[in-house]
């Protein structure tokens, strides 16, 4: 451990010249895995947004005959319509490139959080990033290797919602309102601006949201444009309140069938336990369905809570980063690769399981969640052991508990220990 938390600062930048080098490898290395991949979801995003160009259906894909995307809202067109307009391979190279410059953004906001917050970890920022990474690695992989764009988007979101609580209101109205066009269920985040008093800045924010949304029906057209979201919104509520997940007939065309248990929703993880128990299908799917919702209601109002009461600069940081396990558990769709969101909150639990030898119980929850949530995966457990996890809903019941634990530090940071509440 001294070798990766040395006290001397000559050892440390040694260390983090390492890293940097070690970065960079991985970094090329990432683009041109991104490089080669055949297929993935950026070849759709292509197809998508060369639809929505030609002022087609774009949820419309007849070369796969059927409809696809349904998830994505009709404002993903800000996305889809420029990689559209690019060969495949440099749009991969572009994406990609923009996923490593967002890493790259996210560690300067997050050793932006330590010197404010965890003064004492600061110095190790480069080794707690690469924790986090480490812990979220797999998702991050996943991410990256389709054209996801989780880590782009959250970072960005992240930055805004920063730049809005130190006072700003123009930049981080568009920082805010641009992920929260593109990937609604990143929308909890921006409870923070009001629960912290940020008024103008929400409402700047929810302005520029809106000229986002409409701003794409000037091209397709403004009638056409409002039957797209008018059918979205209502395919978005079917989906919601369907019983049974795994029913291609209840779930709306377009929309992910859930027959492997890749959904790692609470939704779909409650749903699962038909399966187990051996009921009816249906009949559970409605319990299950409303515990769901009870759920990952109670997970955003103890985000919201902990965000409203928090009093020191280390409570207020974690109280926002609990909005993100919320945020997936919230979401009836939650992939692996968008838990690659969860970086930030890794690298700063990490952080604060660094400062003391009493923190031990933290560094375990984040060892064992690597181990069972990251490091067990098909390569390592086989095609069945992968396939038991993904049914057994592993990774929910581990965002559930990192959410818990996420609330404890908020907490712990504004109770009496003067070492937590520091800074």
């Amino acid at each position: 451990m001294r070798a990766l938390f040395p006290a001397d600062p000559e050892r440390r930048r040694t260390r983090d010249r390492i890293l940097l080098a070690l970065a960079i490898v991985i970094a090329i290395v990432l683009v041109l895995r991104a490089a080669r991949k055949s297929e993935g979801v950026l070849v759709r995003n292509q197809e998508w947004g060369a639809r929505f160009v030609d002022r087609h259906d774009p949820y419309d894909d007849l070369r796969r005959g059927g409809r696809l995307h349904g998830p994505y809202p009709p404002s993903y067109a800000l996305v889809c319509a420029p990689l559209s307009l690019l060969p495949t391979t440099p749009a991969r190279v572009v994406w990609a490139s923009s996923q490593i410059a967002a890493l790259a953004a996210l560690f300067v906001l997050l050793r932006r959080w330590l010197a404010r917050a965890w003064p004492l970890a600061e110095p190790h920022a480069s080794v707690l990033f690469a924790i986090g990474l480490l812990v979220g690695s797999r998702y991050l992989l996943r991410d990256m290797s389709g054209g996801g764009g989780n880590t782009l988007y959250v970072t960005t979101l992240l930055w805004g919602l920063e730049l809005a609580l130190a006072g700003r209101i123009l930049a981080p109205a568009v920082l805010v309102a641009l992920p929260l066009a593109l990937k609604p269920n990143l929308a909890p985040l921006a409870l923070a601006l009001v629960l912290r008093g940020r008024w103008r800045a929400f409402a700047a924010a929810m302005a520029v949201l809106a000229l986002l949304v409409w701003m794409p029906g000037l091209w397709f057209g403004p009638a056409e444009w409002i039957e797209l979201w008018a059918r979205w919104l209502a395919d978005v509520r079917a989906f919601a309140a369907v019983d049974d997940p795994t029913s291609a007939v209840q779930v709306p065309v377009g929309f992910p069938v859930d027959e492997t248990g890749m959904n790692q929703s609470l939704r779909a993880a409650l749903g699962r336990g038909a399966e187990v128990l051996g009921g009816d299908a249906d009949a559970y799917g409605a319990w299950a369905r409303w515990i769901a919702r009870v759920g990952s209601g109670l997970g955003l109002a103890a985000a919201a809570w902990a965000s409203w009461r928090a009093r020191s600069a280390r409570s207020e940081i974690l109280a926002l980063l609990a909005f993100l396990p919320a945020a997936l558990l919230a979401s009836p769709i939650s992939w692996k690769a968008h838990h690659a969101i969860l970086i930030a909150l890794f690298t700063l639990l990490a952080a604060a399981a660094s400062e003391s030898c009493r923190r031990r119980g933290l560094t375990w929850f984040l060892a064992g969640y690597w181990v069972c949530c990251g490091l067990l995966s098909e390569e390592i457990v086989g095609r069945a052991g992968k396939a038991w996890l993904q049914s057994a809903s592993v990774v929910t019941w581990f965002t559930i508990a990192l959410l818990v634990v996420t609330i404890r530090e908020v907490r712990r940071a504004d109770g009496a220990d003067p070492a937590a509440t520091h800074g």
